[in-house]
């Protein structure tokens, strides 16, 4: 089960953690390697630049096979929002044109489904090399992918996994200058991010953030790493500062 409840249009009408808690309690108490990586990443801060390189160039050169492949993420039926995505880390016998939400991936599944459930590389992940570097840093990846917003594209304020016992953490890149912080908006609650382009972040998505694009071709890969030490002392040793 899960505490974040849907519609029948798959719209989110709110979360229900103490209903949840008091049916599958050990589904909300933290481990102590929970609590163990928590406070290790709360120490790190909200919006940490990475150490962590890879080829623009080639990126451009070699996304351009896969300009027509991207897929509308999540659409709302009436509401314009012009945002597409492209899958690295699904189901097993995923392409990277399958469907990128949890609310649609479990819709095709038929079953509930976690972020760690996208564990295996889809051709996108084969074809761009470029972000290799990134890629493979992690001990394994969970739910992966670069997410297109063109001008007017957003997403709205949401929070990802805030409870303890979540299963990733979220490491962003933000690639070309138009998802730099004069043509891109990502806000932490109410402080607005400075973004450098071509740049690797841990974003604490825990806390309520929200997005949107002034640009065209705004540009960033999303990866859910699995929240284990070893990743976190990957984390830690790719730090900037």
């Amino acid at each position: 089960m899960d505490p974040k409840k849907f519609d029948k249009k798959d719209k989110w009408t709110g979360s229900d953690y103490y209903s949840w808690w008091k049916q599958k309690p050990e589904t909300l108490e933290p481990s102590d390697e929970d609590i163990k990586c928590e406070l290790q990443l709360q120490a790190l801060g909200d919006f940490e630049q990475l150490d962590l390189k890879f080829n623009a160039g080639l990126f451009y050169e070699q996304i351009e096979e896969y300009n027509d492949k991207f897929v509308s993420y999540l659409p709302r039926e009436g509401l314009s929002n012009d945002r597409q995505g492209l899958l690295l880390y699904g189901l097993e016998g995923d392409k990277s044109n399958d469907s990128l939400s949890r609310p649609e991936a479990m819709k095709r599944a038929g079953r509930m489904l976690y972020e760690t459930d996208f564990k295996y590389p889809t051709d996108a992940y084969y074809h761009l090399t470029s972000l290799h570097p990134i890629l493979d840093h992690w001990e394994g990846l969970g739910r992966s992918m670069i997410i297109r917003t063109n001008r007017g594209g957003w997403f709205p304020p949401h929070r990802d996994s805030p409870n303890l016992t979540r299963a990733t953490f979220r490491i962003v890149t933000f690639i070309g200058r138009e998802t730099s912080s004069d043509s891109y908006e990502w806000w932490l609650g109410d402080t607005r991010q400075n973004i450098v382009h071509n740049s690797t972040y841990y974003v604490d998505t825990r806390k309520t953030h929200r997005t949107h694009s002034w640009h065209d071709n705004s540009l960033h890969l999303i990866l859910n790493v699995p929240k284990t030490w070893d990743n976190v002392m990957r984390l830690m040793s790719v730090l900037k500062y």
